[in-house]
């Protein structure tokens, strides 16, 4: 394909990890991509290499560009397994191993701020935490659960009090989600993300600071195994045997 051919290199990195994030869950069928002016600030391009890579990944019926009020780029119904599935193992299979020091720093620091939050919580923070965990719970879709999930930690990080806190914990998930800064979700882990957040909720509201830390160390360690199932998956419809040696378990 000429198009492929042609692209600058900032472009072709793009576009695996846009297909990526499709293939990891981070984007689901009928998701509206986040404006291009933030989606290019916050994958560090400009806007006219945004638009290349986001014009390929249409091309491979990933995505749809809509004009108009409403309108934007979504993610079609199209299975990215049929179209690009070595795109997605070969990132996955640099990035897994590349990532595997910073989920464990991540982890590390998602525990101080769940153990920060519940020695600090008020009244106020434990009633939206409550409300946010419930919605949570109810959430309908892939998209909804993402997006509740956001808020949820957004809200252990204000309770936390510290502001460098906040600012730590965006970043490190912006680079443990391929710069989306949203986190991967598949149905198969939904339940045990739900079990996961009603813990981390309940521990904060009840000050059990220790058990909060824990809860969320291994709460987020719930990314990398979701990628690492992603990456199995993806190696199933290359023909692959599964996730390669050199992406060990951590714990």
């Amino acid at each position: 394909m000429a198009g492929r051919r042609t692209r600058a290199p900032v472009a072709t990195s793009l576009v695996d990890r846009l297909v990526t994030g499709i293939a990891v869950g981070t984007f689901s069928p009928g998701e509206r991509l986040p404006p291009e002016r933030e989606l290019a600030e916050q994958l560090g391009v400009s806007r006219a290499t945004l638009r290349q890579a986001l014009q390929a990944v249409a091309d491979l019926g990933l995505i749809e560009v809509r004009r108009g009020r409403g309108g934007g780029s979504f993610v079609s119904s199209a299975s990215w397994e049929h179209v690009a599935p070595d795109t997605a193992r070969r990132t996955l299979e640099v990035e897994l191993p590349r990532l595997r020091d910073l989920f464990d720093y991540r982890c590390l620091v998602e525990g101080m701020i769940a153990r920060a939050a519940a020695e600090r919580r008020t009244a106020d923070d434990c009633s939206s935490l409550r409300e946010a965990l419930e919605d949570f719970r109810s959430a309908r879709s892939m998209i909804d659960a993402r997006a509740i999930d956001r808020r949820l930690h957004g809200l252990v990080c204000e309770a936390a009090r510290n502001p460098h806190l906040t600012t730590l914990s965006a970043h490190l998930t912006a680079e443990a989600t391929l710069g989306f800064g949203a986190e991967p979700y598949e149905p198969g882990f939904l339940d045990e993300a739900r079990h996961q957040h009603e813990e981390l909720v309940g521990h904060i509201v009840r000050g059990e600071a220790d058990a909060a830390g824990r809860c969320a160390q291994a709460h987020f360690a719930l990314t990398l195994e979701t990628m690492r199932a992603s990456l199995r998956r993806v190696s199933g419809a290359v023909g692959g045997v599964g996730a390669r040696p050199d992406v060990p378990a951590r714990h």
